[in-house]
């Protein structure tokens, strides 16, 4: 019977990062930290420009058409369609190569793996239910949105599924109000249930933001919960409320941030 006394944590079950923040508070940059060799899933075009120059292998999946065509809700009618959408097939691409490089062996050679962002990726998998469905361009309905959450819980369940690597995926967030409790709280910007079942799933869930000042820009993480951020939580026992996570050296950031966490706590020696 195995008992938790013996295990090497730098060796086994590697954290699992999941960093929510608006747009520009350096959630996707926390990457370019990790030491060894990481690779990407790109949902959001706007992390080339954070991933530019940097030795980052990348695979990126985006809709090049999307339905322009306006439809109603309320009665069911729709303006005619002009173009062919390919929105539905972008899932459906990463799904068939994930299992690509999983079946030849690829993620036994990869160190990290970077996933951005849940929340342009929820839109590619809508997307590909309502094509199932024959909705495609529509509003989604109720059975939509519960094969969407589905199908978000697994990827997810396969990616934190993989020990041996570190695992940083990003959300956005937004300001919202409980209706159930009226609590004002920052909310991951993810379907129903997903918000409160998905973070189960980490090992650390922190907070970023960006406090920008006249003559220096601090990138911080939250990684204790509070009462705006309820979901953030840490492995990691001897951090402060924020952490630093600024990169001073773009040249090395490997020197900071995440990476510099992990390396100084033993993750990442041979």
């Amino acid at each position: 019977m195995p008992n938790a006394s013996s295990i090497d944590i730098t060796k086994e079950g590697r954290p699992k990062f999941l960093l929510v923040g608006s747009t520009g508070s350096g959630k996707t940059s926390q990457a370019l930290t990790l030491p060894g060799k990481t690779f990407a899933y790109l949902f959001d075009p706007s992390a080339l420009n954070t991933l530019a120059g940097y030795d980052v292998e990348y695979e990126l999946f985006v809709p090049e058409v999307v339905n322009l065509a306006a439809h109603s809700l309320t009665k069911d009618k729709g303006d005619q369609k002009t173009i062919i959408a390919d929105a539905h097939e972008v899932y459906k691409k990463w799904e068939e190569d994930y299992e690509k490089r999983a079946k030849a062996g690829f993620f036994e050679k990869i160190d990290n793996i970077l996933f951005d962002s849940f929340t342009t990726f929820a839109d590619v998998v809508m997307d590909r239910i309502l094509y199932l469905n024959n909705r495609a361009g529509r509003w989604p309905q109720q059975d939509d949105w519960t094969a969407q959450m589905s199908t978000i819980r697994n990827v997810v369940r396969t990616l934190t599924g993989q020990q041996r690597m570190v695992l940083i995926c990003t959300a956005h967030d937004q300001i919202r109000q409980d209706e159930v409790t009226t609590r004002i709280l920052n909310q991951i910007m993810l379907t129903g249930q997903l918000r409160a079942k998905l973070p189960l799933l980490f090992s650390d869930i922190w907070h970023m933001s960006c406090d920008s000042k006249k003559d220096k820009v601090q990138y911080s993480a939250q990684t204790r919960p509070d009462f705006m951020n309820p979901t953030v939580r840490c492995s990691f026992r001897d951090l402060e409320m924020f952490h630093d996570v600024t990169i001073g050296d773009w040249k090395n950031p490997q020197n900071y941030g995440i990476g510099k966490l992990l390396k100084d706590r033993g993750y990442y020696t041979k």
